[in-house]
């Protein structure tokens, strides 16, 4: 397996493990919080709304940027 392979798999293995973690708040919302609460809490503030914003540009462009 090369790094593009195991970084994509890694990737991969995130994206299942947000969507298991969707799933479950559902399911159970008083012990898990949902992504949108996540992501209003993430960004409450200047500093985590500027985080956020470097985080989806480093993915942005190491996967669709750099993918050719």
């Amino acid at each position: 397996m090369n790094a593009r392979a195991l970084i994509l798999t890694g990737y991969l293995i995130i994206g299942l493990a947000l969507l298991a973690l969707t799933l479950l708040s559902h399911r159970r919302p008083s012990s898990v919080a949902r992504v949108c609460e996540l992501a209003a809490g993430a960004t409450r503030r200047r500093a985590g709304r500027l985080l956020v914003l470097v985080a989806w540009w480093w993915v942005g462009f190491h996967v669709l940027a750099r993918s050719g």
